[in-house]
C-alpha cells in the first residue's frame, strides 16, 4: 500500500442502505452522536482463490487439509491485511480523530469510534436521519469515500446505518400443548426428541456433552427464565456461559468493545430467550455462549456474529443466529462482506444456522405479529433472506404438523403434559396467511424460500427438484415452525410499556404457566429451526468426534439426502405462497409448492436426527465450488411502448426466454424515470400455469375481441393458450381498475405462477409476465423509458418499455 494521502479520495460504492432514500430523510443528525464504525478489508484475488481452495480441501476427505480448521491467527497472516498496511489505516483514522477500538486477530477489519461530524468528514459523505414504521435511523445518505491509497483494500463499512437485522419469530401469550385448558398441543422439548428421532441418540449417550454452541442477539436474558425452562422440561441443568453483564442475574457476553450492555430489550427479549433456551435444550448437555450486540451504540447482532467468527479462540464452531433481513435491504458492499465473513467462519471450523423468514416467498414484506397490525398481501414480490441465503450458511425453514386423521399425541389429565408426543408426525410447509386468531388475520405467515437475486449456486446444491435456475435456492432443511399449529413453549419475560418494567412467563410452582392467568408463552416461525439445528450439529460434532467442528455441513446434507433418504422426512404438500397486490394489479398468489425431493418450500425436508447423525461420515462431500452452467435468459417488451392516461393504469407483455435449460423464476425491479413523476410499475410474475403461445393471435374469439374493448385507457395483455393435452383452450379476462388484464386461470406452478410456453420453431421456452404501470392523475405528460430488471444467481438482464403519458 502506497502512503496515504488525504487529499486524494476515491469513493467506495455499493455501502448506501436501501431505506436511506429521499422520501424518508428527516435531515443530518446531531453532529454530535458517537458512532461505532467498522471498515471491513478485501482479500487479493489470490487470496481469494486460496481461500477457496483451501475451503475445497477441507471439505475433501483425504485432503492434508481435511478438517484442518484455521484459528483467526492463522486466516489473518495467510487472508488478511499486512501489519503494516493496518499500521497505515490506524494512522489515517487517528488523524482524523477516531479512536480505534480494536484490530481482530484475522486482520481483516478495523473498528473505531467516534462522532457523526468526524464520520462526516473523514469518509466525505452525510449522515442522515430517516424514519420508517415509525422508528428513527441514521445512515449516510451517500456512499463514502477513503484516500486512494486504501481504494484497493477497502470493502466496505458497517455501522454507517443501524438499520438493525429482524428477528424471525412469531409470538403468542395463549397456548395448548397438551393442555389440561384446551386438550391442544405445543412443542416441549420432549416432544421434538421424540418426534424428531432424537431419543435413539440420547440413549448411545450421545447428549453433547463437550460441545459448544454460540448464539447471538441484541438483548439480555434473564439466568431466572433459563433454569425456569430447563427445569420445567425435565433438562438437567446446565446455565449459558459466561455470565459477563453489568447484573450476574442477566446473561449476555457483550461486544463491541465500548458498547454498553443493552439490557432486556422489548422488541429482542423474546427472540432472545427462544434462542438460548432452545439451542441448549435438544444437545442439552452442550454449553451455549450467548453474545449480545448493542442494538443502540453498536452494530447489534452483526457485531455479535462478527466477535464469535473473529475473536481467538474462537468461542464455539456452531453458531446460531435468528436474525435476517431481505436480500435487497443489503447494499452491494454488505452482502460481500458479509459473503467474506461467513467463509471465515467455515474455514475455521464454524457451522453457521440462519432463517429463511416468516412472510413465504416474499421475505421483504416484514410481517408484525398475529396480536398487532399485520401484513395481509405482500406488494414487494418475491424475496429471500440474509444471511441465510449465502452458500457458507445454512438456511432453515419452516414446516407445520398435519395429523390428518392420525393420533400423535398423549390426553392430558388431571395436568398440563409436558411429553405428549408419541411419534413422527406428518409435516406439509407451513403457511398461516389466511388463518386467523380471535377473528383477526393471521397476515403473512409462512415459511421463507426461493432464489437469490446475487448468490450463484453452489456445487453441492444438486439432485432431485433442485431448479436448474443458476442461483443459491433456500431453504436446505426446515422443522416445524408455525405459531397456530403447533408452536414452541419458551419461559420469557412480559413488558409493560406504561411502567416500563419486565415479568416472567414462567412461575413457580405454575410450570409453564404465569401465576396471574395461567397463560403460556409460545413461539413460531422460522427462528426456531435455527438454534434446534445448532443443537443437532452439536450432535454431529459429538458422534464424529469433531469437537473442533464441521464448518459448513451444506455439502454434506445434499449428497446424504440422494443416498440415504430415510435421513430425511420428504415435505410434499402445502406451500409457502402469499398474496401479491402490486399497483393496478388484482391480488394474485406468489411462492412455491412443496413437491418430491428438494423444494423452494421446504427445502430437503425435515430430519430424522438420529439416522442424520449416525450416517454422517457415510458420504463423500459433494464440492463447495460454484456449480458449472451456462443457463441464462434473456428479456424483451412486446410491444415496447405503452401510452396511458393520467390517473389510469396501463399494462404490456415481458417475454423472457430460457437459455440452456434455465428453469427458474427470476425477481424483477422496475425503475421509472423522474420524467415520469410518481408514477410506478411492477412485474407480476404469478399470472397464469403452462400453456402454449400460439404463432399469432388469428383466433382470439369473443374473449380477445372484449379485451381489446378495454384497451382505451390501456393496452391489454392477451395470452392465447391451450391445455397440456392440446385440447380445450380457454381465455379469462380480469378487470384490474383502469384497464383490463386477460389472465389465464389455471393452477398455479411452484415456480412462481408464470406462463410457460414454447413458441413455434424455437427450441427455448419462453415465459410471459405482465407488465403494469400506474400513472397518477398529477403526473406530467412526458414519454420516458422505464427500466425492468430481472435478477437471479447474479445473472442480470434489463428490457425497456417506453411509457408516454397523455
Amino acid at each position: 500500500m502506497e502512503a496515504v494521502d488525504t487529499s486524494r479520495t476515491t469513493v467506495v460504492t455499493g455501502n448506501v442502505h436501501p431505506m436511506a432514500h429521499r422520501g424518508l430523510d428527516q435531515g443530518r443528525v446531531d453532529p454530535a452522536m458517537r458512532m461505532h464504525v467498522t471498515i471491513n478489508f478485501k482479500m487479493t484475488a489470490a487470496q481469494e482463490a486460496d481461500l477457496d481452495a483451501l475451503l475445497a480441501a477441507q471439505q475433501k476427505r483425504g485432503s492434508p487439509e481435511y478438517q484442518r480448521w484455521l484459528t483467526p491467527e492463522e486466516f489473518g497472516s495467510r487472508f488478511g491485511l499486512s501489519q503494516g498496511d493496518i499500521n497505515k489505516v490506524t494512522q489515517w483514522l487517528q488523524g482524523e480523530g477516531f479512536q480505534v477500538e480494536g484490530v481482530p486477530a484475522s486482520r481483516n477489519m478495523i473498528t473505531f469510534s467516534g462522532t457523526a461530524q468526524q464520520v462526516e468528514s473523514a469518509l466525505h459523505t452525510e449522515i442522515h436521519q430517516y424514519v420508517t414504521d415509525g422508528k428513527a435511523h441514521f445512515s449516510n445518505a451517500g456512499d463514502p469515500a477513503v484516500p486512494a491509497a486504501l481504494s484497493d483494500v477497502v470493502m466496505g463499512f458497517r455501522g454507517l446505518n443501524n438499520f438493525e437485522l429482524k428477528p424471525r419469530m412469531l409470538k403468542q401469550t395463549t397456548a395448548k400443548f397438551t393442555s389440561i385448558v384446551s386438550g391442544n398441543h405445543y412443542v416441549a422439548p420432549p416432544d421434538f426428541a421424540t418426534i424428531y428421532d432424537v431419543n435413539h441418540l440420547y440413549q448411545m449417550g450421545f447428549t453433547g456433552s463437550g460441545q459448544k454452541i454460540v448464539v447471538v442477539g441484541q438483548s439480555d436474558v434473564a439466568l431466572s427464565d433459563i433454569r425456569a425452562f430447563r427445569s420445567n422440561s425435565g433438562l438437567p441443568a446446565n446455565d449459558p456461559t459466561p455470565v459477563n453483564s453489568t447484573n450476574s442475574s442477566f446473561v449476555g457476553l457483550v461486544v463491541p468493545k465500548g458498547a454498553t450492555d443493552p439490557g432486556m430489550q422489548p422488541g429482542d427479549i423474546d427472540e432472545a430467550n427462544l434462542d438460548v433456551e432452545w439451542a441448549g435444550a435438544i444437545a442439552y448437555n452442550a454449553t451455549v455462549i450467548f453474545i449480545v450486540g448493542d442494538p443502540v451504540n453498536g452494530g447489534g447482532v452483526i457485531d455479535a456474529i462478527n466477535y464469535a467468527i473473529t475473536t481467538s479462540p474462537i468461542p464455539a464452531p456452531v453458531i446460531s443466529t435468528s436474525y435476517g433481513d431481505c436480500e435487497a435491504n443489503f447494499p452491494a458492499g454488505a452482502v460481500s462482506s458479509l459473503q467474506s465473513l461467513m467463509k471465515q467462519a467455515n474455514v475455521e471450523g464454524i457451522t453457521v444456522l440462519a432463517p429463511t423468514g416468516d412472510t413465504g416467498s416474499a421475505d421483504c414484506d416484514f410481517n408484525n405479529s398475529p396480536t398487532g397490525p399485520v401484513t395481509t398481501t405482500s406488494t414487494h414480490g418475491l424475496a429471500v433472506d440474509l444471511p441465510g441465503a449465502l452458500q457458507s450458511v445454512t438456511a432453515v425453514g419452516g414446516t407445520e404438523f398435519n395429523e390428518g386423521n392420525g393420533t400423535y399425541w398423549k390426553p392430558a389429565v388431571g395436568t398440563d403434559l409436558i411429553s405428549s408426543a408419541t411419534s413422527f408426525i406428518p409435516e406439509e410447509a407451513w403457511n398461516d396467511t389466511t388463518m386467523k386468531v380471535n377473528g383477526n388475520p393471521v397476515g403473512l405467515s409462512a415459511g421463507g424460500g426461493g432464489s437469490s437475486t446475487v448468490i450463484p449456486k453452489p456445487a453441492w446444491q444438486a439432485g432431485t427438484g433442485v431448479p436448474n435456475d443458476g442461483a443459491r435456492d433456500v431453504p436446505d432443511v426446515s422443522f416445524n415452525s408455525s405459531l397456530l399449529h403447533d408452536g414452541y413453549l419458551i419461559c420469557d419475560e412480559k413488558f409493560d410499556s406504561s411502567t416500563n418494567t419486565f415479568s416472567p412467563t414462567c412461575v413457580s410452582p405454575f410450570g409453564f404457566r404465569d401465576s396471574a392467568a395461567g397463560n403460556l408463552a409460545v413461539v413460531g416461525g422460522t427462528s426456531v429451526g435455527p438454534p434446534i439445528m445448532a443443537s443437532i450439529v452439536a450432535l454431529i460434532n459429538q458422534f464424529t468426534n469433531h469437537a473442533t467442528g464441521s464448518g459448513n455441513i451444506n455439502p454434506v446434507l445434499y449428497p446424504l439426502a440422494a443416498s440415504l433418504p430415510a435421513a430425511f422426512h420428504d415435505v410434499t404438500t402445502g406451500n409457502n405462497q402469499v398474496p401479491f397486490s402490486p399497483p393496478c394489479v388484482l391480488s394474485t398468489q406468489i411462492g412455491y409448492t412443496a413437491t418430491a425431493g428438494y423444494d423452494l418450500a421446504t427445502g430437503l425436508g425435515s430430519i430424522d436426527a438420529f439416522a442424520l447423525v449416525t450416517n454422517w461420515s457415510s458420504v463423500t462431500p459433494a464440492s463447495t465450488g460454484n456449480a458449472s452452467t451456462s443457463v441464462d435468459f434473456s428479456l424483451a417488451f412486446t410491444p415496447n411502448q405503452v401510452t396511458v392516461k393520467r390517473g389510469t393504469c396501463g399494462s404490456g407483455t415481458l417475454t423472457l426466454t430460457q437459455l440452456n435449460g434455465f428453469d427458474g423464476t427470476p425477481s424483477f425491479t422496475c425503475t421509472v424515470p423522474a420524467t415520469l413523476g410518481t408514477t410506478t410499475c411492477a412485474v407480476v410474475p404469478a399470472v397464469s400455469a403452462a400453456f402454449n403461445v400460439p404463432k399469432n393471435y388469428q383466433e382470439l374469439g369473443w374473449w380477445g375481441v372484449m379485451a381489446l374493448l378495454f384497451a382505451g385507457s390501456a393496452v391489454a395483455v392477451v395470452i392465447r393458450g391451450s391445455d397440456a393435452a392440446g385440447g380445450r383452450k380457454s381465455v379469462w379476462p380480469s378487470l384490474v381498475p383502469g384497464f383490463a388484464m386477460v389472465t389465464m386461470l389455471a393452477l398455479m406452478i411452484g415456480c412462481g405462477g408464470s406462463s410457460k410456453s414454447s413458441s413455434s420453431g424455437s427450441s427455448d421456452p419462453v415465459v410471459k409476465y405482465a407488465f403494469a404501470v400506474q400513472v397518477p392523475a398529477t403526473a406530467p405528460v412526458a414519454s420516458a423509458a422505464v427500466n425492468v430488471t430481472a435478477a437471479i444467481g447474479g445473472i442480470n438482464h434489463t428490457a425497456q418499455i417506453t411509457v408516454g403519458i397523455q
